[in-house]
């Protein structure tokens, strides 16, 4: 049986600048602190960077720029319209899959719809860190939160890049 979270909503703008906003301004909407950063509590930078023709996800030490955490490798990169990267936990061991996120830009009218899957939870181990020592039926919907946080961020921040400077939102 396979294990996924799935999220969605809308923003208010087009796919194109839902997904640039994702992809080069990722550093702002991302959560901060131990839980969401790749990093843990060092200050660093969330970036989508290319290392030998192929986009990662990583974070860099704010203070040591070579301290350098990647989390994956973008499988799928279309501009306006999909996001496919493998997903690594930090602190997992080597023995440990790698999680697949698929995330699609769509128009919705004047918005533009995102969706999340995060697949393969269910191949990581009892013992895998992200689990926090949870079972299947409450890890999901711990993941599911954790993305749906991540999302709400990137409206937000997706909101404030929209509003007129000196205009509240």
């Amino acid at each position: 049986m396979s294990a996924k979270t799935f999220v969605a909503l809308r923003v208010e703008c087009d796919p194109e600048t839902a997904f640039e906003t994702f992809i080069t301004d990722i550093d702002h909407w991302w959560k901060q602190g131990p839980r969401n950063r790749l990093i843990g509590i060092r200050p660093g930078i969330m970036q989508f960077a290319q290392r030998d023709g192929t986009y990662v996800i990583q974070e860099a030490d704010k203070r040591r720029p070579d301290f350098v955490i990647e989390a994956g490798k973008v499988t799928r990169f279309e501009p306006g319209k999909r996001l496919i990267f493998d997903w690594r936990w930090p602190a997992a061991t080597d023995d440990e899959p790698a999680t697949i996120v698929d995330i699609r830009f769509a128009p919705a009218g004047d918005q533009t719809r995102i969706t999340l899957e995060h697949l393969g939870l269910e191949k990581l181990s009892a013992a895998h860190p992200a689990r926090n020592g949870l079972n299947d039926n409450r890890f999901k919907p711990m993941m599911t939160q954790y993305w749906q946080a991540h999302l709400v961020s990137l409206r937000n921040r997706i909101k404030t890049l929209s509003t007129p400077s000196g205009q509240t939102a």
